[in-house]
C-alpha cells in the first residue's frame, strides 16, 4: 500500500519539503488539508494558468502578433472539493489568506511550489447545512494560488518518477 501525499501550506522559513508535518526544523506556521482534493469530487490542477503573455491585433493587411513568452509567475494552481475541511483547517486557510504579502511552500506530496493566494478569490468556503443541522461543521472549499516560484516538480514517465529541482 502507497503512503498518501498530503495537501500542505507552510512557511518559508523551513526548506522546502514533501512532507513539512515531519521537519526538523518545524515549520512556524503549517496547515495540512484533512484530505487531498484528489479523492471523492475534488478538482485539482496544478497547471492552472501556464498562458502565454501577448496579443494578436487585427490590421488591415492581416495582423500584428505580440509574443513575449511564459513565464513562471504566470503559473496558477487551483482545487476545490465539496465536504472535505474541518473547522480547524479552515481557521488555518484563512489566517494565511488574510495575511498581507504571505508567501508560503505549498506541496502536494510531490511536487513543491512558493506561492500567493490570489486576490480576490483566493480562498472561499462554505459550510455544508445539512451537516450543520446534525452537529457537525464541515466546509467546502475552493483555493486559487499564484505560483512564485516552482521548486520541486516530479512527473512520472513510463513508470519511473524523473525530479526535476529548480532554483529557490
Amino acid at each position: 500500500m502507497t503512503e498518501q501525499k498530503d495537501f500542505a501550506f507552510y512557511s518559508t522559513d523551513i526548506d522546502p519539503t514533501t512532507d513539512p508535518a515531519n521537519a526538523d526544523p518545524a515549520p512556524a506556521t503549517l496547515v495540512v488539508l484533512d484530505q487531498p482534493p484528489i479523492l471523492g469530487d475534488g478538482q485539482y490542477d496544478f497547471q492552472a494558468g501556464e498562458i502565454g503573455r501577448g496579443s494578436v491585433i487585427p490590421t488591415l493587411g492581416g495582423a500584428v502578433i505580440q509574443d513575449f513568452g511564459v513565464y513562471e509567475k504566470d503559473g496558477r494552481i487551483s482545487f476545490s472539493e465539496s465536504n472535505a475541511l474541518s473547522s480547524s483547517v479552515v481557521s488555518g486557510l484563512k489566517t494565511i489568506h488574510e495575511t498581507v504579502d504571505g508567501e508560503y511552500f505549498f506541496t502536494d506530496g510531490f511536487n513543491i511550489w512558493r506561492v500567493r493566494f490570489a486576490r480576490p478569490g483566493g480562498f472561499k468556503y462554505w459550510r455544508n447545512l445539512f451537516w450543520a443541522q446534525h452537529g457537525e461543521k464541515i466546509y467546502s472549499y475552493e483555493i486559487n494560488l499564484i505560483v512564485v516560484a516552482s521548486l520541486v516538480e516530479t512527473r512520472i514517465d513510463f513508470g519511473m518518477s524523473l525530479e526535476v529541482v529548480s532554483g529557490a
